[in-house]
């Protein structure tokens, strides 16, 4: 359900810097230095997990508070940074730290980022959010708005954005060096928690954690041990299953790097769905619109151990799949997470994060590049990770490579795959209007399902 209260009519986007339409300079641009030697005044919200790599990335800049639910799951950062303030609860941080923090970086479940996001948004903070940006269709159309209300530097966590990879792809694409775009594969070994026919068990919460506010704008509902602290991505009130964990980093080398837009149907086969979780393995359909009189390519997203069928896949190895066992002595295969960019002439591979990219048959990728055949470099490249570009780009008042006015658009692309999922049909997608026109009772899935907690947005 959609929160009684719409963004646009939410007090900070009529106010002061959040109503202003030009970046919002650091600090220091005015002659005030926040910390010593310029640097960014950073909250990380969310330092257990995925959160520790994030106050990592910022060791150079000045950390100046944590935000973490969960005692036991932040320790590792609170021992590292002892000195660095601590909360629980974001409202409380923004209200005693509020005038102290520059910009925020988010690390917490997926049904947390929009309401966090929004709240540093309504302070004028700068805001880095893992992938996916949002839960939702609709929190994406709003925090893109915010955002650009805000104008503030945004960044989504696809760090793969960053990386060479990604400019190679788009640079051989558009000199065609592969030929006419033909179709796009991608794949994941996602999901690796429980998903599927699950019933939720009713646990003891522990006590390092405080359960309500992990739940946050979610219903209350028991604690289960299997989904927190980890395997909330394959449960609906909180992740996005498979497809959101993963397409914001794979399919970036289709969105991005060959420019697709939004697409106009989507169709889904799924298994092992269930009501309150995600399925156990699915394949993804996307139709986008042509563009310059050029047949826009098919684009295929598969997981759950779905993979591309090598045999029509000339040039690509017959191994490329090939199993393992690992050092723990478990099976597992080369390859579990890509892309294949099939061109007339030949197949870009890239892997999950477009970092290694290269080109099948072999020989034709040597022969390209002993002819110098391949194209200049003529896009800037990323040099330190996204992190370091986030915070690069406070210092500059420029946006980062994956601004929410991107990361909202590429987020709703992949939550479409979760609708076409949850309906169990094709639909058909008006993307100006954000409305599915061939099935009514689709378009409620571009909303949450619940309705939200009001106390855990701004007001």
């Amino acid at each position: 359900m959609t929160p009684k209260n719409s963004i646009d009519r939410r007090t900070f986007v009529k106010t002061g810097a959040a109503a202003a339409s030009f970046m919002i300079l650091p600090s220091w641009a005015a002659g005030k230095s926040p910390s010593p030697n310029g640097k960014v005044n950073m909250a990380v919200i969310g330092v257990g997990g995925r959160g520790f790599h994030h106050v990592k990335g910022y060791e150079n800049e000045a950390l100046v508070a944590f935000c973490d639910v969960d005692d036991s799951r932040a320790a590792k950062t609170y021992e590292a940074y002892p000195n660095v303030p601590r909360f629980k609860d974001y409202r409380k941080m923004f209200d005693k730290m509020g005038d102290k923090i520059d910009a925020v970086s988010i690390a917490v479940p997926d049904h947390m980022h929009y309401p966090i996001a929004l709240w540093a948004l309504s302070q004028g903070k700068h805001v880095y959010c893992e992938k996916p940006l949002v839960r939702t269709v609709w929190e994406a159309r709003q925090l893109k708005e915010a955002a650009a209300k805000a104008g503030v530097v945004t960044q989504m966590g696809n760090q793969g954005h960053t990386y060479e990879g990604l400019r190679f792809i788009k640079e051989w694409t558009q000199a065609e060096v592969i030929g006419e775009i033909e179709e796009v594969l991608h794949w994941t070994n996602r999901p690796i928690w429980p998903q599927g026919a699950i019933v939720r068990k009713d646990e003891p919460i522990p006590s390092t954690i405080d359960y309500d506010l992990w739940l946050g704008i979610a219903p209350k509902k028991a604690f289960d041990s299997r989904i927190t602290p980890f395997g909330w991505r394959g449960w609906k009130d909180y992740g996005c299953g498979a497809i959101g964990d993963m397409a914001c980093h794979i399919m970036d080398a289709s969105f991005s790097g060959l420019d697709l837009g939004m697409p106009t149907a989507v169709s889904a086969e799924a298994s092992g769905s269930h009501n309150e979780t995600f399925p156990t393995a699915s394949t993804v359909s996307f139709t986008f619109p042509a563009k310059n009189g050029k047949a826009a390519p098919k684009v295929t997203w598969q997981d759950g151990g779905r993979l591309p069928d090598l045999s029509r896949l000339e040039g690509v190895p017959s191994d490329f799949f090939a199993e393992f066992v690992d050092g723990n002595g478990r099976k597992r295969i080369n390859n579990s997470s890509g892309t294949f960019i099939i061109g007339s002439k030949g197949i870009i591979w890239s892997d999950t994060y477009s970092s290694s990219v290269r080109i099948f048959p072999d020989a034709f990728f040597t022969e390209l590049r002993k002819s110098r055949a391949l194209p200049p470099k003529t896009l800037e490249r990323v040099r330190g990770g996204p992190f370091k570009e986030f915070a690069a780009s406070i210092k500059a008042g420029k946006q980062a490579g994956s601004p929410f006015s991107y990361a909202a658009d590429f987020t709703e692309m992949a939550l479409l795959g979760l609708v076409a999922m949850e309906i169990g049909k094709p639909i058909k997608y008006d993307a100006k209007k954000m409305r599915i026109t061939n099935r009514r009772n689709a378009n409620k899935y571009l909303h949450s399902q619940y309705d939200y907690k009001e106390e855990f947005l701004p007001s």
